[in-house]
C-alpha cells in the first residue's frame, strides 16, 4: 500500500503580513501590527523589515529597551536602512544614549543625506546636549527639504534664541507667522527675540498678540511682566506676574520675577518672601537662590545671604564665562603651605572691592596668587598680602586649589562687622603720582574727580549710571577744580554734552589703567562717582569719595545710609524716587559748595 505524500506547510506570504501589519499600523492598532510582524518572523527569523517595525512599534509604545533590540537585530541584516538608523536614533535618544544616537543619525544621514526625519531627529539630539548652534544648522537642512513644516521652524527660531541669535529668530518666527498667523507660541517667542535686541515696546506688543489669542497663558503673562519690568513699568509688571501665578500657582520663576520686582521698588522683605517661595517650589532654580542671598545681603544678613549667592554661577545668564582650572574649588579648609589662585568673576569693581580677603588668606598660611583684568595687574601687583598676580588671559602659576573672589565673604564667615576695611589696602605708584601731580598742574581750588557711566555691558547699567549729563550742575561749582576720569562708552558724553567750562579738565583719554587712575587720584581732594570701578579704587586707597546710587542698588551697599562698612571715606548719595538723578545731584552740589568754602 502506498504511503500517502506529506501535506505542505504553507507558510504565510511575508508581503501580504507586511501589508496588514502597516495597515493596522496606521489605524493605530499596535498590537495587531506586532502579531501581525511576528507572524513573520516566526517564518523568517532574520527579515529586516518585520525587525525594524517591530522596532518602531515598540518605540510608540514607550518600550525603549525592547525598540533598540529589535531596531540592532535588523540593521545587522540590512546595514543600509537609513530609515532603522533614524529610529534607533530614537530610542537611543529615550534611553539617555545620546552619543550613541548622534552616532545613527550621522550614519543615516550619510545613506540618504535628504532623509528629513533623521534631521529632526538629529535636531533633538543636539539640543538635548545642549549644542544649540549645530541643532539649528540641522533645522536649517530640514527646512530646506520641507520649507513648510511650522513645529520645525519654531523648533529653529528657539534655537537661535538659546544660541544668542535673536535676529535670526525674530526672521525665522516672522516667516513662520506668515504660515500660521494664529501662532501663539510664535508670537511669544517673537517677544522674546525682541525683548533680547532690546526693542522691548516692540516685545510687548507681542506678547499681547499672543495673550489675544491665549488670554490665560501663564508663561506669555510671565514674559510681559518681565518686559515692563525692564521699562520700569512695576505696576504693570507686579500686575502681570500676579496674574501669572493666579494661573498656575506652582510656577516658580513667576514668583521669583514677582520678587525682583518688590526689589526693583525696595520693597526687600516682600522680595525675600518670594524668592524663598520660588525656592520651595523648585530647590534647584538658581536664579531664586541668588536673588535670595541678594535680598538677605541688602539687609545686611550675610552669613545666609552669602551662602545662597553662591549659586550665582549656575543662573542660566551667568554673565561670567565658567573657568576651568586644573585645581579643586577651594572649600574654606587649611590652606597651610599651599598655593590658592583667587580669580577675578564679575566687574572690575568687584576685583577692587574683594581683593581686600587676599591678606587673611595669606595670614592663614598660604600663598595667594590673583587672576584678574588685565587693568588692574600693575596696580594689585603691590598690594600687600599677594604673591604675584597674572591678567586673565596670561597662563596662572602652578596652584593647590582656586576660588572666585565673589566666594571669599562666604568661605571666610564675614559678616557686617567682620569686613576687612582697613584703608589703604591700595597704593598709588609714587613715581606716577608725581608725574600726574606735574601734569595736573598747580591746584586752583578744591580738586574733585568725576566719573559719570559704568560698563554699558552692566545689566543694569542704565540704572546706575547717570551720565555727563546729570553731572553739569556740579561743573559750576564756585572754587571747584573738575577732572574727568571717565574711561570707555561714557566718553561720549563729552560731545553730546556741549562745550563744558573751563573749570573742567579732561584726563580719560591719557589713563592707560587702574594705575594711572590711582595716581590720578592721590592728586584729588575728592572723588565723586556712580556704582562703579573708580568709586571702589578711591575708597581702596583712603580717598575721599561720594559715590551716587540708584533706588535700588546693588547688593553690597545695603539698603539704606550714607556710609559703607566697605569703605571708611566713602560718602552714598542714594536715589530716593526711581531714575530721579536731579534730586540727588542737588544734594551733592550743596555739599560740594560746603566743602569748597571750607
Amino acid at each position: 500500500m502506498a504511503t500517502p505524500a506529506a501535506s505542505p506547510v504553507n507558510h504565510p506570504d511575508p508581503a501580504a503580513l507586511v501589508a496588514a501589519g502597516l495597515a493596522h499600523h496606521g489605524a493605530g492598532r499596535l498590537a495587531e501590527a506586532e502579531r501581525a510582524y511576528q507572524r513573520i518572523l516566526d517564518a523568517h527569523p532574520q527579515h529586516a523589515d518585520a525587525l525594524h517595525l517591530l522596532g518602531v512599534v515598540a518605540l510608540q509604545d514607550g518600550r525603549f529597551t525592547a525598540a533598540a533590540e529589535w531596531m540592532g537585530q535588523s540593521i545587522r541584516v540590512n546595514p543600509g536602512n537609513a530609515a532603522c538608523f533614524s529610529n534607533l536614533a530614537s530610542a537611543l535618544r529615550r534611553l539617555g544614549r545620546r552619543d550613541e544616537a548622534l552616532a545613527c543619525c550621522q550614519r543615516s544621514l550619510v545613506l540618504d543625506p535628504a532623509f528629513s526625519d533623521v534631521l529632526n531627529n538629529l535636531a533633538n539630539i543636539l539640543t538635548d546636549q545642549g549644542k544649540h548652534a549645530d541643532a539649528a544648522t540641522a533645522l536649517r537642512r530640514l527646512m530646506r527639504l520641507k520649507p513648510r513644516l511650522t513645529e520645525q521652524r519654531l523648533l529653529l527660531a528657539q534655537a537661535l534664541l538659546t544660541d544668542n541669535r535673536a535676529e535670526e529668530a525674530a526672521a525665522e518666527l516672522l516667516t513662520l507667522l506668515g504660515m500660521a498667523p494664529l501662532s501663539v507660541a510664535a508670537y511669544a517667542n517673537l517677544g522674546m527675540a525682541c525683548r533680547r535686541l532690546g526693542r522691548v515696546e516692540e516685545a510687548i506688543d507681542y506678547y499681547r498678540c499672543a495673550l489675544g489669542f491665549a488670554p490665560g497663558d501663564a508663561g506669555v503673562l510671565n514674559n510681559l511682566g518681565v518686559a515692563f519690568q525692564e521699562l520700569g513699568r512695576l505696576d504693570e509688571a507686579v500686575a502681570c506676574f500676579r496674574q501669572s501665578i493666579a494661573v498656575q500657582p506652582g510656577a516658580a520663576h513667576a514668583h521669583l520675577n514677582l520678587g525682583l520686582a518688590a526689589r526693583d521698588a525696595m520693597r526687600i522683605d516682600e522680595s525675600i518672601t518670594m524668592a524663598r517661595t520660588a525656592i520651595t517650589l523648585d530647590p534647584t532654580l538658581a536664579e531664586a537662590h541668588t536673588a535670595l542671598g541678594f535680598g538677605l545681603l541688602l539687609k545686611g544678613e550675610w552669613v545666609e545671604g552669602f551662602a545662597e549667592y553662591e549659586w550665582r554661577a549656575r543662573m542660566a545668564d551667568f554673565p561670567s564665562p565658567k573657568r576651568h582650572f586644573p585645581s579643586p574649588l577651594w572649600d574654606g579648609g587649611d590652606i597651610t603651605g599651599k598655593t590658592l589662585l583667587i580669580h577675578d568673576e564679575q566687574g572690575v569693581g568687584d576685583t577692587i572691592m574683594l581683593a581686600r580677603y587676599a591678606p587673611l588668606l595669606q595670614a592663614r598660611g598660604g600663598r595667594v596668587f590673583v587672576e584678574c583684568n588685565t587693568l588692574l595687574v600693575r596696580l594689585l601687583a603691590s598690594m600687600p598680602g599677594v604673591e604675584g598676580v597674572v591678567g586673565r588671559f596670561d597662563a596662572p602659576p602652578p596652584h593647590d586649589a582656586h576660588i572666585a573672589l565673589a566666594s571669599l565673604p562666604h568661605r571666610l564667615g564675614s559678616t557686617l562687622y567682620t569686613i576687612p576695611a582697613a584703608v589703604p589696602y591700595l597704593r598709588a605708584e609714587p613715581e606716577l603720582s608725581a608725574a600726574w601731580a606735574r601734569r595736573m598742574g598747580r591746584p586752583r581750588g578744591l580738586r574733585v574727580g568725576l566719573v559719570w557711566a559704568g560698563n554699558p555691558s552692566f545689566k543694569a547699567d542704565a540704572v546706575r549710571s547717570p551720565r555727563l549729563k546729570a553731572f553739569l550742575p556740579l561743573l559750576e561749582t564756585p572754587g571747584v577744580e573738575l577732572f574727568g576720569l571717565q574711561k570707555g562708552a561714557g566718553r561720549q558724553d563729552l560731545d553730546s554734552c556741549g562745550p563744558l567750562p573751563a573749570s573742567f579738565t579732561d584726563l580719560g583719554a591719557e589713563i592707560a589703567d587702574f594705575a594711572d587712575t590711582a595716581a590720578i587720584m592721590d592728586n584729588l581732594d575728592l572723588v565723586i562717582s556712580s556704582c562703579t570701578a573708580p568709586a571702589h579704587l578711591a575708597g581702596a586707597l583712603n580717598r575721599p569719595v561720594w559715590t551716587v546710587l540708584p533706588f535700588a542698588p546693588d547688593w553690597r551697599w545695603l539698603e539704606a545710609g550714607v556710609c559703607t562698612p566697605w569703605y571708611p571715606t566713602m560718602r552714598l548719595f542714594r536715589q530716593e524716587r526711581r531714575g530721579d538723578w536731579t534730586s540727588v545731584m542737588a544734594r551733592v552740589r550743596t555739599a560740594l559748595q560746603a566743602l569748597a568754602r571750607a
